[in-house]
């Protein structure tokens, strides 16, 4: 894509969700060229418009005061908007016939993946261009064979556009959505916590996926298990009110955050792990004292493993380490992958030390 082409583009984004502008404007500041408006809720949106020239519109549909639905429909009462792009943020399909037929150009669900945004809106500023330099030339009293000539020319590109947009929508599969979805969350965490707590959080997935291996998962679902167990406090690591809920609310804000977003494999692993991961085998953990095969496989593999990587860091040799884990088979953790674990102590021992050092050598994650 040959963003200097299309010259500089501001791009106005409306949602009451800081962190979701962030995230946004963070996902495409390589790229000289956009720059970024933001607005809190449809009211601010139209003021924006209003007293700046913008580009192209991101809308979320739900917001206060002025949501997107009345958004869209003022914006698209002002012929100056006419060639101006609204890409709405939503993953409810029912509603985008709804849109179309308000004037929404397209649909983008969170969480984002960078080469869809990307070319998501270089295809619709392009089109954009290529419509405003039609429509100047209907306006000028020009050669009619020329304005025949170029305009068909003009029409046939924009109809190309058009035909790219559509079979990029139809070419987007599940594998897209799960790879958009492991890379933003990361992104997220990332933006969120300390290098510290990164290091950490990064050891008890590598971990994790280790283990996942051993028990005979294969690499896809490993894989999902890797990034599932750093969400498994994405609650607590978003929340702007540190140290003010209960472990309870955090998980219901962590949960409902990934329930928004579409239902696949990663997503169903990361429920599992982000509610379970506290149960105890015994019966006795958190938040619904679940016990024995009622707690999910993946659970257990977070739990033993963020056990471990605590003790690591907390006891003096490995013995104590290798022993602490043992006392909580079948009390806090499943007896057979307790077993596995214990069997492959050293193995995960000096994997520990591994990824420390690779972070260390690489200053990864920082």
């Amino acid at each position: 894509m040959k963003w200097e082409a299309l010259g500089d583009i501001t791009v106005l984004i409306a949602d009451d969700d800081a962190f979701n502008r962030q995230l946004v404007v963070s996902l495409l500041d390589k790229i000289p060229t956009i720059h970024f408006l933001e607005a809190e809720d449809g009211v601010e949106a139209l003021e924006i418009l209003a007293q700046k020239s913008v580009d192209m519109i991101l809308l979320d549909l739900h917001m206060p005061k002025m949501d997107g639905y009345d958004t869209i429909h003022n914006i698209r009462k002002e012929a100056k908007y006419d060639f101006t792009p609204i890409v709405i943020i939503t993953t409810d399909e029912q509603e985008m016939n709804k849109l179309y037929a308000m004037g929404a150009d397209d649909f983008i669900s969170k969480p984002f993946k960078l080469s869809e945004l990307s070319s998501r809106i270089y295809a619709h500023i392009e089109k954009k261009q290529y419509r405003a330099k039609y429509n100047q030339l209907s306006k000028e009293e020009i050669d009619t064979t020329l304005i025949s000539t170029e305009a068909k020319e003009k029409e046939q590109t924009t109809q190309k556009i058009d035909e790219d947009l559509n079979k990029h929508s139809q070419n987007y599969t599940i594998e897209d959505i799960e790879i958009s979805q492991k890379e933003t969350f990361y992104n997220m965490i990332k933006l969120s916590v300390s290098k510290k707590s990164m290091h950490n959080i990064i050891r008890v997935a590598t971990l994790s996926k280790a283990l996942s291996k051993l028990i005979g998962y294969d690499d896809k679902k490993s894989d999902n298990i890797y990034f599932a167990s750093m969400l498994r406090n994405i609650g607590a690591i978003l929340s702007i009110e540190k140290n003010k809920k209960t472990d309870y609310q955090y998980l219901i804000a962590g949960y409902s955050l990934i329930n928004n977003s579409i239902d696949t494999e990663f997503i169903k692993v990361t429920k599992q792990i982000m509610t379970q991961y506290r149960e105890h085998f015994d019966g006795s953990g958190f938040p619904k004292q679940r016990k024995e095969n009622e707690i999910y496989i993946s659970a257990y593999i977070v739990s033993i493993v963020e056990a471990f990587d605590d003790l690591c860091s907390n006891l003096d040799t490995k013995k104590d380490i290798r022993d602490s884990l043992k006392a909580g088979e079948a009390k806090n953790f499943h007896p057979k992958i307790t077993k596995l674990f214990l069997t492959h102590f050293d193995y995960f021992f000096e994997l520990r030390k591994k990824i420390i050092k690779q972070i260390s050598e690489k200053k990864e994650y920082a």
